[in-house]
């Protein structure tokens, strides 16, 4: 017997068939869709986020620059971006080389600070960058003559100081640590490399070329033409610059306009600490001048940049009254002294004493206020004009 074929089944089959292709279409294009739609929405995301990471790369930037300024500025005291820059202006005016080595100096200090994670207080206000920006300017200095070396010199030398700043910090105590983290990674390597003593003559030639000098001219005439020749002595408009260049060696540079810079930045952040940094570098110049000191080192400014240092601190970080200008003179005529004794005990080994003298004649003023009770300290030291109990 024949089975009977329903006629309905495949037509059923089919249509289920369309049906459920129908679903699978569906489903392939909404899933295309959201795949757009989410591509869509995170290229917009993505074109959001560089700008955000740009405005913030901007903004570090900008406070890094910030924080160096001051860097440059704290070397005398002046925790501020615009006297830091001014002062940089100067430094570029009488040495365009060292105004760069101090740039790169007060950078990386700076840099270095950070990435230690060391005071972030203390980073922002300049302070763990100054040393750096001291080191700078004597590599260019007594450092290296080849631009590598000096800037390799700068580069390491500048990274060890904020190190040696927190490491004086806890044996300094409450007192400022002035620029005794400059004067040890300095002195270190220039006690090392002597770049004060004069270079040995080739052996063996000196001498033979003496003797023919001796036997080719008459010895008489020679006698008599040393006799005749002078030394030109500095003028007294030499001497009277002297103090502007005392503190433009400060940062190791002899310029009168140098310093007349830095006095304006001085001037702009507090005019009498302006007035006690000329004095102080005047008053350091006349003590030499007292002492017999070469008039060549006067007029060059060696003897006034330790006491116009001298004489900042005294304004910095005591309370403006008639002792206080006592002692920012009288500090300014002790350090210059000692600045004497200290540049022949280190010339005899080939270095410069750098701002030794102020170091230790600013650390025993400070001490004054628990002998001399007129002398108050500054609850929060910032200039002669500020400056409160």
């Amino acid at each position: 017997m024949l089975r009977r074929i329903s006629w309905k089944a495949p037509i059923k089959d089919w249509y289920w068939k369309q049906t459920d292709q129908k679903i699978l279409f569906s489903s392939l294009f909404h899933r295309s869709l959201n795949r757009k739609v989410t591509a869509i929405g995170s290229r917009s995301f993505s074109t959001a986020v560089p700008e955000k990471n740009d405005r913030d790369f901007q903004k570090r930037a900008s406070d890094f620059a910030d924080v160096s300024a001051r860097g440059i500025g704290q070397v005398i005291f002046l925790n501020s971006q615009t006297s830091g820059l001014a002062i940089l202006g100067g430094l570029a005016l009488g040495d365009p080389y060292l105004a760069t080595m101090a740039t790169i100096g007060t950078i990386t200090a700076t840099g270095t600070a950070k990435l230690a994670g060391i005071d972030s207080t203390s980073i922002n206000d300049g302070l763990l960058g100054y040393n750096g920006c001291l080191v700078g300017c004597a590599a260019a200095v007594f450092g290296p003559a080849s631009i590598m070396a000096c800037t390799t010199t700068t580069l390491v030398g500048s990274a060890a100081t904020p190190f040696a700043v927190s490491a004086l910090k806890e044996s300094m105590g409450s007192m400022p640590q002035w620029t005794f983290a400059f004067n040890i990674v300095t002195l270190t390597n220039l006690l090392r490399t002597r770049p004060l003593l004069p270079p040995p003559p080739p052996s063996g030639e000196t001498e033979t070329f003496v003797l023919e000098e001796l036997m080719s001219k008459d010895f008489e005439a020679l006698v008599v033409a040393s006799e005749s020749t002078t030394v030109p002595s500095p003028s007294v408009g030499n001497l009277m610059m002297s103090p502007l260049k005392g503190i433009s060696q400060i940062f190791v540079v002899e310029s009168s306009l140098s310093g007349a810079v830095i006095v304006g930045g001085i001037a702009s952040y507090s005019p009498m600490l302006a007035a006690h940094a000329l004095a102080g570098s005047a008053i350091g110049t006349l003590m030499g001048l007292v002492t017999g000191a070469e008039m060549t080192e006067l007029t060059m400014g060696l003897y006034g940049f330790n006491s116009a240092l001298t004489s900042m601190g005294v304004g910095v970080f005591f309370v403006h009254s008639t002792p206080t200008m006592l002692l920012s003179a009288g500090g300014a005529a002790l350090t210059a002294s000692l600045f004497g004794a200290m540049k022949t005990v280190f010339g005899a080994y080939g270095a410069p004493a750098l701002t030794l003298p102020f170091c230790f004649t600013m650390s025993a003023c400070y001490l004054l206020p628990k002998q001399i009770p007129a002398l108050v300290l500054a609850k929060s030291p910032h200039s002669p004009e500020k400056n409160q109990a």
